[in-house]
């Protein structure tokens, strides 16, 4: 997931980029939060020097008046602890531009605020599609990822978080079953079973991932998940599923 920040010292201008990022996000249905929205560069900062595996985008101003920290300082801080972090500095002090460079902080983008708030808002959302497609395609190299498409649009996400997919009520829907939410699109369990060969056939109706089993309940016929989610294995599948298991040393208990 592609964490999102936000520092500005203003209440209504935070307020304003909290909307337009959330209402962003929830459109687009994008794998992404707004983690942090804060005034004070330093609350950002402590978050940052905290947490690893940061993955993130920020949002930040130039000047933050009667603080420790400026915006630029935050942003080589940023820098050092997220070596891919996305930054954009949204500041009325456009001639500050040039020292972003000087101090090699690599900004995803600049905007001045002056430009007016629906230039500002347009100007926010395409950072924001940027910087999710340039997070999707470096997630794709860099790690094991299933894709799927919805709305005309193809999303990644690791393939870590998915547990398993379903058919749906509805003919020619999937359910795809991740480890923090479910997602509804189109599409064929026959079709996903040969476009992701790292899933597994368990039965007519479900299509699982083996590394996120914890539990296979021979008798009852069922494999389990560690969130308490539980599918259906076609007795034809057992001895396979079984075998995969025991070969790829795979932590699943047996029951």
């Amino acid at each position: 997931m592609l964490k999102t920040f936000v520092v500005e010292d203003d209440p209504e201008q935070l307020a304003t980029l909290k909307q337009i990022i959330k209402n962003h996000i929830m459109i687009n249905d994008f794998d992404m939060e707004l983690t942090l929205a804060t005034g004070q560069a330093q609350t950002l900062l402590d978050y940052v020097e905290t947490n690893s595996d940061l993955e993130g985008l920020y949002f930040l101003d130039i000047e933050y008046p009667g603080q420790d920290l400026n915006g630029l300082a935050l942003a080589t801080r940023i820098r050092e602890a997220d070596v891919n972090a996305r930054i954009v500095f949204v500041s009325t002090h456009s001639e500050m531009a040039f020292l972003t460079f000087e101090r090699r902080i690599e900004p995803l983008d600049f905007i001045v605020k002056d430009l007016g708030q629906e230039t500002v808002k347009a100007k926010v959302e395409t950072d924001i599609r940027v910087a999710y497609e340039r997070y999707t395609k470096q997630a794709v190299t860099s790690r094991a990822m299933f894709s799927y498409s919805k709305g005309g649009q193809l999303f990644n996400v690791p393939l870590d978080q998915v547990l398993f997919i379903e058919t749906g009520a509805v003919r020619n829907k999937l359910v795809l079953h991740l480890t923090d939410r479910i997602v509804q699109y189109n599409g064929k369990i026959s079709d996903e079973t040969v476009a992701h060969p790292e899933l597994f056939r368990v039965h007519k109706s479900f299509l699982v991932n083996p590394q996120m089993l914890v539990r296979i309940d021979k008798q009852h016929q069922l494999g389990y998940f560690e969130n308490g989610e539980s599918v259906d294995i076609a007795i034809r599948k057992m001895h396979d599923l079984i075998a995969l298991i025991k070969r790829s040393e795979l932590a699943v208990t047996f029951s």
